[in-house]
Parts: structure tokens; C-alpha cells; sequence
């Protein structure tokens, strides 16, 4: 299951933690959507930012890349970006 998360509200203002989890989002701009797979680690970090984005649900399947290896490139980099916050937040944590 796929869900499109849009950033309605500025992340000004906003904890650190706030902050990363939108860019590990992939949100960067007010209004900026992003269509993505409905994980439990997804669904946590939309979870912690609910006041900043709006969730809707995507019935269809998402388009598949014209080539695979740019599809892998894409995972790997959106994965490295999720492991660093994480990697950072925890690290504020303790």
C-alpha cells in the first residue's frame, strides 16, 4: 500500500528531530508531496510530523522505472538518507 504525504504547515520553528524527519521524508518545500511505501518505519516518521503533513492513500501501484538500475540507485540513496537521521536522532537521544 502506497501513501502521498504533502507538507501543509513550515517546519520554522520546529524541534531538530522535526526538521530531519521531514527531509528524511523527502519534504523540503511547503506543499512539496511525495508518494511512498506505507512501512511501519514510514508510518512512525509521519506519525511524529502528523501536524506538519497530510496523509492520503493511494490505491494504484506506483510506476515502475524505465531502467532498473536507476531504481536501485534511487532506494540506495533514499535509504542512506533514512539511516543517517536515524543515526543522528538517536545519537541526540542519548
Amino acid at each position: 500500500m502506497n501513501i502521498k504525504i504533502t507538507q501543509v504547515k513550515s517546519g520554522i520553528d520546529r524541534s531538530e528531530r522535526q526538521k530531519k524527519t521531514l527531509v528524511a521524508l523527502g519534504l523540503r518545500k511547503l506543499n512539496a508531496s511525495r508518494e511512498v511505501e506505507a512501512t511501519p518505519q514510514i508510518l512512525g516518521m509521519v506519525k511524529k510530523v502528523s501536524h506538519l503533513v497530510k496523509v492520503d492513500t493511494i490505491t494504484e501501484a506506483p510506476k515502475t522505472p524505465a531502467k532498473k538500475k536507476a531504481a536501485d540507485k534511487v532506494a540506495k540513496a533514499e535509504s542512506t538518507v533514512v539511516a543517517e537521521v536515524a543515526k543522528e536522532a538517536s545519537q541526540d537521544e542519548a
